[in-house]
């Protein structure tokens, strides 16, 4: 192939060569800030309980937050999904028709069902749906 039909290619891989070596850049210096802000950590510690060692303490699992939905349109989904069912749906039922909604795929179910009765609850609260049963056979219906 001749070099012009290869520009769009070329231009897009250096593009991306230069966000990734960017993010690799910014990655280290987060690193090694999280690195200092540790080693000041351990120095407190052993200053309060000389002969302590840091590296005793276990450590936590951080948990990254995955954005599916943009502000309050979980909400509107919701309520959405309700209406359209037009009857009482369980959360299943509901995190089924966001999926389908919202475009996302099965992986994105385990991260949703949290989600749902988070803000199934905060509906609650503020009158607009209301949820009949418990346990496992709770249905959430709007408020008329």
């Amino acid at each position: 192939m001749n070099e012009k039909g290869n520009q769009y290619a070329l231009a897009a891989l250096k593009d991306r060569r230069a966000t990734l070596a960017g993010e690799i850049t910014y990655l280290k210096r987060q690193l090694a800030w999280a690195q200092n802000q540790l080693d000041h950590v351990d120095a407190c510690l052993t200053i309060f309980e000389p002969g302590f060692d840091p590296a005793k303490i276990g450590q936590k699992l951080v948990r990254k937050r995955v954005k599916l939905f943009r502000q309050g349109e979980l909400g509107r989904l919701i309520i959405d999904a309700l209406r359209r069912a037009g009857k009482p749906l369980g959360p299943h039922e509901i995190v089924t028709a966001l999926l389908e909604a919202g475009g996302h795929g099965e992986s994105a179910r385990p991260s949703l069902g949290p989600r749902v009765r988070g803000n199934l609850a905060y509906q609650v609260r503020r009158g607009t749906v209301k949820s009949t049963g418990a346990g496992k056979s709770v249905t959430w219906a709007l408020c008329a």
